[in-house]
């Protein structure tokens, strides 16, 4: 993955999956507007971890070097009524750099992280530090296609208070949104 999405990749995509992979906004907002539906969350996974070998590379690079315990969540983002599911992010929290009511809440409730964002009014700043695209893999079965099918991915850091709070990639179908 690169830092910046590849300028060939960028004319084939849409509009809308421009803006999903360049976007430091929140992408739950914006599948709810596209797609007039409201998103919900399904934690495919959550675990507090201290084996950084549970990271990728790229996530071991990003980690803060005083901090072992980080949270590692995978989740879908569906939509409420038609249960498509539309993205799959994976996060990376660091935990210990997270105010009190908003780790208890990521921990217990269905809420995608953005909107969490918005009910705490944690400042945060994203840079976007990977882009580009892969094979769906093993991720394909969330989606309804081949393990052949691009998926577009981003891979950014959300910081808060001088702190990287949490390193998130996110990835979607190629072939979905193309309807413009």
């Amino acid at each position: 993955m690169k830092k910046h999405p590849d300028k060939q990749l960028l004319k084939e995509l849409t509009t809308f999956q421009r803006v999903l992979l360049i976007t430091d906004g929140t992408v739950t907002e914006l599948l709810e507007q596209y797609l007039n539906e409201s998103i919900k969350v399904v934690k495919l996974y959550e675990n507090i971890e201290e084996d950084l070998n549970q990271l990728s590379d790229l996530q071991q690079e990003l980690m803060p070097a005083d901090e072992r315990v980080f949270l590692k969540r995978k989740t879908l983002l569906q939509g409420q009524n038609t249960l498509n599911n539309w993205l799959y992010a994976e996060s990376v929290v660091i935990i210990n750099n997270l105010e009190v009511n908003f780790r208890t809440d990521l921990l217990n409730s269905q809420e995608p992280i953005g909107k969490l964002w918005a009910k705490y009014r944690c400042e945060t700043y994203k840079v976007i530090v990977g882009a580009g695209e892969e094979l769906a893999s093993e991720l394909a079965t969330h989606f309804n296609i081949s393990a052949n099918d691009k998926m577009i991915a981003r891979t950014y850091t959300v910081s808060s208070n001088n702190k990287i709070i949490m390193i998130i990639t996110e990835k979607f179908p190629y072939q979905f949104f193309r309807g413009e």
